[in-house]
């Protein structure tokens, strides 16, 4: 250019070189202003899906509560939600350098999702053993009713418009749904539905409440058929104890009691030994139900109906060597101490109860029937 100098040549490409340097800082400070911008933006959307897996895990920890069979596995859930939470909590810069150094957020998920799916495996583990417990207490109740069911067969009454008859249906029919119910649950245990189990173990205690009541109804009502004094209680093992439930009584082995009382029936002997120099006399014991209706007078108190005595059941005896006849010594030292080894002269047998027999005396576990 005419008349430029050498310093205006100079000064003319010192600017052209910081304008380049501008141009560059520029394009550097807006290339990294969006690549920090893209970060944060993938951090803060992180950060999002980390929250909302963070209160689904907070809702199971607190839906879980008693539900699990390993408590620990609710202990480490709980740990890491505190962990997420931390995380979550934490400065947006503080997040962004953790997310670019380390896994961050993602090994934060990776724990809830591990931690998450400990408890629901442990929720289904605790469902499976609460169905197989109450499928084995609804057996008992089945079991109980089925045996009520068998021993009431033509034993009905006409009481109104066929009352017993009603009754009986209602515990034919509770065990048919036991049966079914059984089998859905039985079904539920070979997989790992949660709700599935769950609803199975409730239909069971359902069923098992349902044929429990129904089975009492049943008792009740064959009771009032059956027994005709109120200190009578019909049941269904009266007469026909399995023989492996029943004990010779040492000293006088052609009777026998139920096992569970022999050890404190031979205790109070050996006390009566020792005071009088001899055994108890036991003149009846056990009796099945065919000896119990032969000895049965619906004309005499004396003895109770088939089905009504706790001589059926083997757990009274009939004494004799003195203790027959009240008042006498013998009698007077059972009263003072049969007590302490479990056995009691009942109210009925009092001389003034309702059938005063002072050789009758039975077991606590006994109820107050004759």
């Amino acid at each position: 250019m005419v008349g430029e100098t050498a310093r205006d040549r100079r000064e003319a490409k010192s600017r052209r070189r910081r304008g380049i340097r501008v141009f560059v800082v520029t394009t550097l400070v807006v290339a990294l202003a969006m690549a920090c911008g893209g970060v944060a933006w993938y951090v803060v959307s992180d950060a999002e899906e980390l929250a909302g897996q963070t209160a689904s895990a907070r809702e199971l920890l607190v839906s879980s509560a008693g539900k699990v069979a390993e408590p620990a596995t609710r202990t480490d859930l709980s740990a890491r939600i505190e962990e997420a939470d931390a995380l979550l909590g934490g400065p947006v810069l503080t997040r962004l350098t953790t997310q670019l150094t380390t896994t961050g957020t993602a090994d934060a998920r990776a724990s809830l999702v591990t931690a998450s799916d400990a408890v629901r495996a442990s929720m289904v583990d605790q469902a499976r053993a609460e169905v197989t417990a109450a499928r084995r207490t609804l057996a008992d109740a089945k079991s109980r009713g089925e045996k009520v069911y068998e021993a009431t067969q033509g034993e009905g009454f006409d009481q109104g418009e066929g009352e017993y008859e009603v009754v009986q249906a209602g515990l034919q029919a509770a065990l048919e749904a036991v049966t079914t119910a059984d089998a859905a649950a039985s079904s539920s245990l070979g997989g790992a539905d949660l709700a599935e189990l769950e609803k199975a173990a409730l239909d069971l205690s359902r069923n098992r409440s349902v044929v429990t009541m129904a089975t009492q109804a049943m008792v009740a009502a064959q009771d009032a058929a059956t027994c005709p004094e109120p200190d009578h209680v019909w049941d269904p093992d009266s007469g026909v104890v399995p023989s492996s439930d029943l004990s010779p009584i040492p000293w006088s082995p052609t009777n026998f009691v139920r096992t569970d009382v022999l050890d404190g029936l031979i205790a109070l002997d050996a006390a009566y030994s020792k005071a009088f120099g001899k055994h108890l006399t036991i003149n009846s014991s056990y009796r099945t139900l065919a000896e119990q209706a032969a000895l049965y007078d619906p004309s005499s108190p004396i003895a109770a109906p088939p089905g009504c005595s706790n001589h059926g059941l083997g757990l009274a005896v009939d004494i004799g060597g003195g203790v027959q006849t009240f008042g006498t010594p013998q009698y007077n030292w059972l009263k003072a101490n049969a007590g302490s080894y479990g056995w009691v002269h009942p109210a009925f047998a009092e001389p003034d109860g309702r059938v005063p027999e002072p050789w009758h005396w039975q077991s606590v576990l006994a109820r107050e029937t004759s």
